[in-house]
């Protein structure tokens, strides 16, 4: 009788773990959520008292450790170009305003770990991304006799823990990316203020 029970009872048992194993292998893993898009239609545009817009790429991306904007799909420099192309709109008839962009760069570099008992425990930051524009904002109108330049920076950091997903550190790089160009538009449109006559109402 006791081993008929027993057997009951272990079966019973069997069945309840086979059938959460049965559930817990039909529950479907969260959708990974893609990176933040980039639209640079979400800047307002500037008039510029000029007859063309030129563009020049002078970083040299090192496509090598801690740097790895060669390896991202658009790359920081592309977004700038692109963030030029939208906000600074030539409607002169003559001159131009060029943007000569130095440093387009992102890094990831490693952050020192604790090594106390209470950070072995913990979701320490492992590693930090870092993202540096540096350009010059020219302006050259020669009929009026007028020209300026300015340089516009933009920097801007995040760290990220230990138990970040590779999927956590693509968003995290792209977040960032989108965060120092908007810094970008920000010291662009104060700095153009101190050149006289290179925006138009």
């Amino acid at each position: 009788m006791m081993n008929s029970l027993l057997c009951s009872r272990l079966y019973l048992s069997g069945l309840i773990f086979g059938g959460l194993l049965v559930l817990t292998g039909c529950v479907a893993p969260p959708p990974v959520a893609p990176p933040p898009k980039y639209d640079p239609a979400g800047f307002a545009p500037l008039r510029v008292d000029a007859r063309k817009l030129e563009i020049i790429e002078n970083w040299q991306m090192p496509m090598e450790p801690p740097f790895i904007e060669h390896t991202l799909t658009p790359d920081l420099s592309s977004m700038v170009v692109d963030w030029a192309k939208y906000v600074l709109v030539p409607i002169g008839g003559s001159g131009e305003v060029v943007l000569d962009i130095a440093q387009a760069s992102v890094q990831i570099t490693d952050l020192p770990q604790g090594t106390a008992l209470l950070d072995v425990f913990s979701d320490q930051q492992e590693s930090k991304i870092r993202v540096d524009i540096a350009a010059k904002l020219m302006w050259i109108q020669p009929v009026a006799g007028k020209q300026g330049i300015v340089d516009v920076n933009a920097a801007t950091t995040r760290t990220l823990s230990e138990s970040s997903t590779p999927n956590d550190r693509q968003i995290a790089v792209r977040e960032v990316m989108l965060e120092a160009v908007r810094l970008l538009d920000i010291e662009a449109r104060q700095k153009v203020t101190t050149i006289a006559d290179m925006i138009r109402p």
